[in-house]
């Protein structure tokens, strides 16, 4: 069972500890690895480099043969998650520049000029739902991202989340008239996470994972 609070389950790992070197109550990072055989040769990117539209996966790819750069937005599918990674299915081929930092300030930057966006790509819109938002919230890690964007996406009237851990913001589409960046902030800082807006309170903080503290 979730800890209705910080978001969290505990797992029972047996390890050997015959040089006494792990203690009752410490604090340890672990790396789970298993093997896909299924997904053998295929592409691998950062998480960062994309970007959601409700259930489209998008990211920006690099036009070749242009001396300034210029970038095009591009629907891929995701396969399993692999930590800070997504494995593609298809939409990128070896060898293509996709932005892998900062596609939060391209994707701004093309819709301020009229150009095809995450909230306008190109003869099929992608339109928000409501009103956006953004607020800077404090994590450290991927349990992080997914706390802040399952308790966030689990509140009524929000209709989807997406949290940046890179640059620690946290961008809303919602419908004001069923709430508000204070109620979403409030709900985020109850599980943990400091706000621009709320602190969390510490109790709550200290019972996060060692992983997900980020002050």
């Amino acid at each position: 069972l979730l800890n209705r609070d910080s978001r969290t389950a505990q797992v029972r790992v047996v390890i050997p500890n015959g040089n006494r070197q792990l203690k009752p109550e410490m604090y340890a990072t672990a790396s789970v690895s298993a093997a896909l055989k299924q997904h053998d040769n295929q592409i691998v990117i950062p998480k960062s480099a994309v970007l959601w539209t409700g259930k489209r996966s998008i990211v920006y790819v690099k036009q070749p043969d242009i001396e300034s750069a210029a970038f095009l937005l591009r629907e891929i599918d995701l396969g399993p998650s692999l930590g800070d990674a997504y494995v593609v299915m298809s939409g990128i081929e070896e060898g293509e520049d996709i932005v892998t930092n900062g596609v939060f300030t391209i994707d701004a930057t093309a819709q301020l000029e009229g150009k095809q966006s995450m909230m306008n790509r190109g003869d099929e819109p992608i339109t928000a739902r409501g009103e956006q938002g953004t607020l800077t919230v404090g994590g450290s890690c991927d349990m992080c991202t997914d706390r802040i964007v399952k308790t966030t996406e689990g509140i009524i009237g929000v209709y989807s989340a997406q949290y940046d851990l890179e640059t620690q913001q946290l961008q809303v589409d919602y419908n004001s008239h069923r709430t508000s960046l204070e109620t979403i902030s409030q709900a985020i800082a109850a599980v943990g996470h400091d706000t621009n807006l709320h602190k969390a309170d510490d109790e709550v903080y200290e019972a996060l994972p060692g992983c997900c503290h980020y002050r």
